[in-house]
């Protein structure tokens, strides 16, 4: 099973932070969120992964390069232009058309949730499953 990563948005929010750096890039402790997202991946099992970049794209791929650091593969899915969701999965479906399944992750979401029960939710029939929690904060 592989997983696309949805890191090509701008982080607006977060400026004047991601005016050079892309959101999941930004630190938490000795790491960028999105090495976080690819070291929780690799404990699960995934290790093949598709990172959807946009904005300041050549700075995750810099970074990122082809996964072998992490111990994990990576690939690339480009946008010109922001095309949210749909459009960013789409520009990746080369990449994922040969799984039955994929796992996708918005690329500024930490967690310790194990998405193989999200898998183990869709072996029984569901044709999506999505993770919700609740927000401890109204706060973002």
């Amino acid at each position: 099973m592989r997983a696309a990563i949805l890191a090509g948005g701008y982080g607006k929010r977060l400026r004047p932070l991601t005016e050079t750096i892309p959101k999941p890039l930004l630190s938490i402790g000795d790491k960028g969120i999105i090495e976080w997202q690819i070291s929780w991946l690799k404990h699960h099992g995934i290790s093949e992964i598709v990172v959807c970049a946009g904005y300041l794209k050549e700075r995750i791929v810099e970074r990122l390069g082809d996964g072998s650091r992490y111990g994990v593969k990576i690939e690339y899915a480009f946008e010109e232009r922001p095309l949210g969701t749909g459009g960013a999965l789409k520009n990746a479906r080369r990449l994922l058309e040969d799984e039955d399944l994929f796992l996708l992750v918005n690329g500024d979401v930490l967690t310790d949730l194990n998405p193989l029960k999200l898998v183990d939710a869709l072996i029984d029939g569901y044709i999506a499953v999505i993770a919700l929690i609740p927000l401890p904060s109204p706060y973002g």
